[in-house]
């Protein structure tokens, strides 16, 4: 019983520890081999639609650093990026350059369609994840939850 026991614990803490691996893991711009690597580490832990979302979004700080750098007439160089993304995570890399998320579910809906085809695309009427969907109209009187237990449109029979 206690081998059990002790399987069954190392068996959760290893699907616990895989699973937060790559939210976990930060990226370390102390220097470019340190960065390399560090991404390079991050990239190999992530699933393929993330990965692309995670090297898309990369190159969005990468851009935008180098039009706020001509906007100020400066050069931005690999310095200023790797000081800008040291010690960020998966999360934090691709809500950097737009903390709405518009972006990455762009760049996800993309990856999804190039991975899997059009047959898992989100439609384009459908409302971006986290919006908020109207109650669609009702008559008066009636429950947003449906017709009432003492309506006759629940039971035809109860007149």
């Amino acid at each position: 019983m206690l081998k059990l026991t002790v399987g069954v614990l190392a068996f959760a803490l290893a699907g616990s520890a895989g699973a937060a691996g790559w939210r976990s893991m930060r990226i370390d711009a102390s220097s470019e081999d340190a960065f390399n690597a560090s991404v390079t580490a991050l990239k190999d832990k992530l699933p393929r639609v993330r990965k692309h979302v995670f090297e898309q979004s990369l190159k969005d700080i990468w851009v935008e650093g180098m039009k706020a750098a001509q906007a100020e007439d400066r050069d931005y160089t690999v310095g200023d990026y790797l000081r800008e993304i040291d010690g960020l995570g998966y999360k934090e890399v691709v809500e950097f350059t737009d903390p709405t998320g518009d972006t990455a579910d762009r760049y996800w809906d993309q990856a999804y369609t190039a991975f899997y085809g059009a047959r898992y695309q989100r439609p384009a009427s459908a409302a971006p994840r986290g919006s908020w969907y109207p109650d669609p109209p009702r008559e008066a009187g009636q429950s947003r939850f449906g017709p009432r237990a003492g309506d006759p449109a629940l039971n035809p029979w109860q007149q």
